[in-house]
């Protein structure tokens, strides 16, 4: 009740107790990826330097200003990282493949040319690749590399009309 001396009567609400020791995470996504959203697919749920598992439990069927509302069931509802109010990002799995030659992310994953420099000695070389699956923090490398090559994941936008740039 929001006000000192307010009539209350039998059966009405006089106050809301939140229970503080579980959590769930509603969560939003643009519309572009309904089609990929359903309910079971694992997600990581990314709260500072905390990543924790979960689960989307719901999808909500409307979808407003071009965003659909979804909700994840955590494997840990009541972790000590976790608060109310507490902003997050969601990361749902759509897709995965074991067995593949991944390199963490970097600008070279982004460029419109498909183009990486692999280290060869002291020089790094210009080579075509292709990228495959691509998530947050890693991308899948389906061809132009084979596991061992070291790859420049830094800004080499400035580099890519050379065929070759010299390492110091």
């Amino acid at each position: 009740v929001s006000q000192e001396g307010a009539l209350v009567r039998r059966g009405d609400v006089i106050a809301r107790i939140a229970d503080l020791t579980s959590f769930r995470v509603p969560a939003t996504v643009s519309d572009v990826h309904a089609g990929r959203l359903r309910t079971g697919l694992p997600v990581v749920v990314r709260a500072n330097d905390l990543d924790l598992q979960g689960t989307v439990t719901d999808v909500f069927p409307t979808v407003e200003n071009g965003v659909l509302r979804f909700t994840v069931a955590l494997a840990q509802p009541s972790h000590t990282g976790l608060r109310p109010s507490l902003r997050t990002d969601v990361l749902v799995v759509t897709d995965r493949k074991p067995r593949v030659l991944r390199v963490k992310r970097g600008p070279f994953a982004d460029n419109v040319a498909r183009q990486a420099f692999v280290v060869r000695g002291d020089r790094a070389v210009r080579i075509p690749i292709e990228i495959g699956l691509a998530g947050a923090d890693d991308v899948e490398l389906v061809s132009g590399v084979s596991e061992g090559d070291e790859i420049v994941i830094s800004d080499m936008k400035d580099y890519i009309h050379l065929a070759e740039v010299k390492i110091r």
